[in-house]
């Protein structure tokens, strides 16, 4: 893969730790022939060493990849990491022998937009941009800001365009939905989907069981109910559910606030009407627990949105729900979803109501035998989430983008990240 600044990641794979070193010598003093300006697109097609989808089994379960823009970069960054130093740009892991990988795409839900969010990536990525600009088109009766223009940096739309909740839930899906397509056409297929919170919709779409149509519709349905609530609130509390339900119950004067989501071990958010929760929070960190106010004014996964159930519910049962073709791990049960409890309007009603169980979907991730987990999102939330619910080292923890390395570059650097984890590529 390149990235427009001439960026080229360099793959290098061998049976053991001693042959890999030696394989990465080797091509240390391969690059050092080359002129120090030689292209590194051309350095890696001249060598090619090792190339993703030829590397299976036993001969490629030690694995490194580089990036860089020259033979000078490369054979630089390949000469530190043999001495030992660690850098951002060189990728090392070692696939087990003992099981196939088995890749799990994280969907993100809205939260984690931001501004520009993808647009590096609109512009140099035709399968980026053909996906996204489809997501825009069905998108555009349900937001007030084409997603286009809200993301393209050009245009010059504030913060409170991006975040207004249907905007933002929106465009988060199509920025994930442009990733999924992204990483197919590099060859990387997920053999699990999970989606948190409002990511629940792009999960069921890229599992084939909605159509990116109806995922799109039923998602701006259930975004545009809940921005009705404008007295809501949400913080997120360093706490266990068990505790925090046992809080609750004692305080049951409270009853507009709920826990909206289980985030992992020691972590929940809650959710509700904006007083209640701040006099509740209030007491948590008088008992000395951690309490941190979220940014979103409407009580999502609340008791604040039951009067809009039904109407979820009359969207959803006109919804046509199709058998997954990939397991999907719902976060409504935290548990696989086959399509009858998809195609039961009742399930998008409790997506809607809450809590969101990450915590327990993230273990039956484990369990299902997940190896390696990469975000297709505009952030590294749910991969951090993921890492504290399943510590270990067990999982490779893979975000597609973040606020401070978008575009190629970061697409660059999880595609490094995926090949030292042993994810093969299908096509």
């Amino acid at each position: 893969m390149n990235s427009p600044d001439g960026k080229r990641l360099l793959t290098l794979a061998a049976p053991d730790e001693g042959a890999l070193e030696r394989l990465a010598a080797d091509t240390v003093r391969l690059l050092r022939q080359l002129d120090p300006e030689h292209p590194a697109e051309l350095c890696a097609a001249e060598l090619s060493v090792a190339e993703p989808a030829a590397v299976t089994g036993a001969a490629g379960s030690h694995r490194l990849a580089v990036a860089g823009r020259s033979a000078a970069e490369l054979s630089g960054r390949l000469a530190a990491h043999l001495a030992g130093e660690r850098l951002r740009e060189v990728f090392a892991g070692v696939v087990p022998q003992d099981r196939v990988p088995r890749t799990a795409f994280l969907c993100s839900g809205q939260g984690g937009q931001f501004a520009a969010m993808g647009w590096a990536l609109h512009r140099s990525d035709r399968a980026y941009r053909r996906a996204f600009d489809r997501c825009a088109e069905i998108a555009d009766p349900y937001v007030d800001v084409p997603l286009g223009r809200l993301v393209d940096p050009a245009e010059g739309h504030g913060p409170a365009a991006l975040h207004r909740l249907p905007n933002a839930a929106l465009a988060t899906f199509a920025v994930g939905y442009a990733l999924a397509e992204l990483w197919r056409e590099r060859g990387v297929e997920p053999d699990l989907v999970l989606g948190f919170t409002s990511g629940e919709y792009l999960a069921a779409c890229l599992a084939g069981a909605l159509t990116l149509q109806d995922a799109l519709a039923l998602l701006a349905t259930e975004t545009s109910l809940a921005a009705r609530v404008a007295h809501g609130a949400m913080a997120v509390v360093g706490a266990d559910e068990t505790r925090i339900a046992h809080f609750l119950a004692e305080n049951a004067e409270y009853g507009e606030v709920g826990i909206s989501a289980v985030i992992s071990p020691g972590e929940v958010s809650l959710s509700g009407d904006a007083r209640q929760l701040a006099a509740l929070t209030a007491k948590l960190e008088a008992q000395g627990v951690r309490t941190s106010a979220l940014p979103v004014p409407h009580g999502l996964h609340s008791p604040l949105q039951e009067p809009f159930l039904d109407e979820l519910r009359a969207k959803a049962a006109h919804t046509r729900v199709s058998r997954p073709r990939v397991p999907l791990i719902s976060t409504v049960t935290g548990k696989q979803a086959d399509a009858a409890t998809l195609a039961d309007p009742g399930h998008w009603a409790a997506h809607m109501r809450g809590p969101a169980r990450f915590l327990d979907a993230a273990r039956t991730l484990d369990a299902l035998g997940a190896t390696v987990c990469l975000e297709v999102g505009p952030g590294r939330a749910l991969t951090g989430l993921g890492a504290r619910c399943l510590p270990g080292g067990r999982q490779s923890w893979v975000a597609s983008l973040g606020r401070s390395v978008q575009g190629t570059e970061a697409v660059l650097r999880a595609q490094g990240r995926l090949f030292a984890s042993g994810v093969p590529r299908r096509r």
